[in-house]
């Protein structure tokens, strides 16, 4: 077989998606063993054209759903940069839009090589698939699964074999990483913006991120019973960095609830003394004079008439100790039953 290149187009919800009946439909099940929360909610299809074969991946469901098409060409000679807008021109037609339609930093590459190739030619075709004229291998390790290798390189990684089967395997694998990587960014961004914005906004994140962590998030989505594709999944994620990506996710997450609770007993506390003060302050409504006057009825003259009420019944506790009591009683009486 000869040696083909696979490139990644992450869509632009905004700008396209990938139609419905799209292509020849993949049983999900069949080609990725995943947790049943990602296989009712992945589709993947499948379209063959004379000089190249497009792939559809669908991950997540709204509003986290990331979609994908993946373009398979035999490797050229006309370079990285001329094979890329090949592709991209082939996917526009495709989607029948005249502007930008997918996310420049996700346009990743998987390299198809058949086994057994000398070093030579292995590092020939890596220089044709990545324009690069001295390939960096140092620290690249190689990863043996059944009758097959993957290997991470760059933006992308290198499969090694025969079978169609597994290649397209390794697509989705690799895909389902993407759509990984692409939501946790987002949504790590948006938890660290909703502390300024508040509100609605923040408890709206917050929720979001709980609800993609609690139905999606797996350290592994492919069931562990199927070890080989558990393992192929656990390699090629190590070149996205998904680890450290989900880290800082789950810190955001966690840092972002600290500060509601912190901000929730906060305002308990002020909140109480408030209420607190309030209420050692109102006067209460059935006891509240009808006429009373507008001088009386702000805080100051409040708590002048009550400094005035304690001296007179200090005098008549003077006055009733010296036997002059019926006086100043009467004085008190006069003084409280006026209106």
């Amino acid at each position: 077989m000869d040696t083909k290149v696979a490139l990644f187009f992450l869509l632009d919800s905004s700008k396209a998606a990938t139609p419905q009946n799209y292509g020849m439909q993949l049983p999900v099940e069949k080609v990725v063993p995943l947790y049943d929360s990602l296989n009712a909610t992945s589709r993947f299809a499948k379209i063959n054209f004379p000089d190249s074969t497009v792939y559809g991946f669908s991950f997540f469901k709204k509003p986290f759903q990331t979609e994908m098409l993946v373009v398979l060409r035999d490797l050229n000679h006309g370079g990285r940069k001329k094979f890329e807008a090949q592709c991209s021109a082939q996917l526009a037609k495709l989607l029948d839009v005249n502007e930008p339609f997918h996310y420049a930093d996700y346009v990743h590459q998987a390299l198809w090589l058949p086994r057994g190739l000398q070093k030579e030619e292995f590092l020939s075709n890596l220089r044709m698939a990545t324009g690069e004229s001295e390939p960096a291998l140092e620290g690249v390790t190689r990863k043996y699964i059944g009758d097959n290798w993957v290997m991470n390189y760059r933006r992308g990684y290198i499969f090694g074999g025969k079978s169609e089967t597994e290649f397209c395997r390794s697509l989705a694998l690799y895909g389902l990483g993407l759509a990984y990587h692409r939501q946790l960014s987002l949504m790590t961004d948006r938890l660290a913006q909703s502390v300024e914005l508040g509100g609605d906004q923040l408890n709206g994140a917050k929720l979001d991120g709980y609800r993609f962590s609690s139905h999606f998030l797996f350290d592994n989505p492919v069931r562990p019973a199927h070890t080989d594709v558990f393992e192929s999944y656990q390699h090629i994620s190590k070149g996205l960095h998904l680890d450290q990506v989900e880290a800082q996710f789950r810190k955001k997450l966690e840092d972002l609830a600290q500060f509601v609770r912190i901000k929730r007993s906060r305002d308990q506390i002020d909140g109480g003394w408030v209420e607190r003060f309030r209420g050692e302050n109102r006067q209460p409504t059935e006891d509240k004079p009808k006429n009373t006057p507008k001088t009386i009825e702000s805080k100051s003259g409040s708590s002048g008439l009550l400094w005035v009420l304690l001296l007179v019944a200090g005098l008549v506790a003077a006055a009733g100790y010296l036997g002059l009591a019926e006086q100043p009683l009467g004085l008190l009486r006069s003084l409280l039953e006026s209106p």
